[in-house]
């Protein structure tokens, strides 16, 4: 009896030929009275062999590419994340989130805090589409001025270039400021504001009892993607946005950030005169002089002492009498503006003034030149 496949000499009870393998048909009756044979279970094991071996292959070649390639592989993952996140919001957002909270976290130091600012936006980072140059300039503000996270993601090299030359001079004008834990971008769903600053953002173990775990708390700089990652908007300028002259002349939409560091400079003043440097971490012990610092800042009771001593200055060197309103609308529409209480928003009156000092130096405002006296000497003295 022959094998009909490859005409081999096979026995009558043969199942499978012993050359070629195939099944005789004993074989096949057997096959379907009874289940897998013999033949069956050698080739289904090198199958699974084959198979398992390709599978472990693949692992090497999908870490070996992890390891080339990063985290790149996700890209097109977060193109279309981002792309949904647009279609939200109606605009170009940014990928960063700011406003994480984290909660039983044991944190023991100072440096643990920075240490846990610095982990929340790297951990985000790998998912802007960001130039190295950029990056370059982010690592470089963050050494050269202690600021934990700096964060340009997906802004273009030549806007990034511009806050940087802009973030050198303001730390060049007032040397002595510190406390500042990062700079990134907000997605705001509305226009409220072109660039905010936050003197304290409770970040980490926020819903806890002082006594269990120290805080720690962020002072940010945010940027309204809105305003910054949308071309049309950014190239529309400042004055159709707010109107003429409502910020300092010269100002532009870029300078915004100028005006924002006015207010991290005049919370950092307000800091160093209560003996502190920043307000990063919250512990049992400094809790209280913290929640002190926070009220004194929000009710602007720091601020408004510093526009009075300077506008008596102002009234005595120039021998007038002018108001506060007088004062504060010399320098810009801004710098005029009021609460719904209607009294005046004596940080803004401050921002304002250094956003003149930073444009125009010695050419600025009188009004705005005897406030930068009374900030700078106050430095001077702590």
């Amino acid at each position: 009896m022959k094998c009909a496949h490859c005409n081999n000499e096979i026995e009558k009870n043969d199942k499978f030929c012993s050359k070629c393998g195939h099944f005789t048909s004993n074989g096949y009756t057997s096959l379907k009275e009874k289940g897998l044979l013999e033949g069956v279970t050698v080739k289904q094991q090198g199958r699974f062999s084959l198979v398992l071996g390709l599978f472990f292959i693949g692992v090497l070649m999908f870490l070996l590419m992890m390891i080339i390639r990063g985290q790149d592989l996700f890209k097109p993952i977060l193109y279309l994340k981002k792309q949904v996140n647009d279609y939200i919001f109606g605009y170009n957002t940014s990928i960063i989130k700011y406003d994480n909270k984290y909660e039983k976290e044991n944190i023991l130091s100072y440096t643990d805090a920075i240490s846990f600012i610095k982990k929340d936006f790297n951990s985000q980072k790998w998912q802007c589409y960001t130039e190295l140059n950029v990056r370059k300039i982010e690592e470089e503000l963050e050494n050269k001025y202690s600021i934990p996270s700096v964060s340009f993601c997906d802004l273009d090299y030549d806007m990034v270039l511009t806050f940087k030359k802009e973030i050198d001079k303001m730390y060049k004008l007032f040397p002595k400021v510190q406390g500042l834990t990062n700079i990134t971008f907000t997605n705001i769903k509305n226009e409220n504001y072109i660039a905010y600053f936050q003197p304290m953002y409770q970040f980490v173990n926020v819903s806890e009892s002082i006594n269990s775990y120290n805080k720690v708390n962020k002072t940010q700089i945010l940027l309204n993607s809105y305003y910054f990652l949308n071309k049309d908007y950014r190239d529309s300028g400042i004055k159709k946005i707010v109107g003429d002259n409502y910020y300092v002349e010269d100002a532009t939409l870029e300078t915004t950030l100028v005006h924002e560091f006015g207010h991290f400079i005049s919370f950092s003043l307000l800091l160093k005169e209560y003996k502190i440097s920043n307000i990063t971490l919250e512990t049992k012990e400094n809790s209280s002089k913290i929640n002190e610092i926070l009220e004194l800042s929000n009710k602007a009771i720091f601020s408004k002492k510093i526009i009075e001593e300077a506008m008596k200055n102002y009234n005595q060197l120039y021998k007038t009498n002018l108001n506060i309103d007088k004062f504060a609308s010399s320098i810009s529409k801004y710098a005029s503006v009021k609460d719904k209480n209607n009294n005046l928003i004596y940080d803004e009156t401050i921002a304002e003034a250094i956003h003149d000092y930073y444009l125009h130096d010695m050419n600025m405002k009188n009004s705005s030149k005897e406030i930068i006296k009374v900030i700078k000497t106050r430095f001077d003295k702590v």
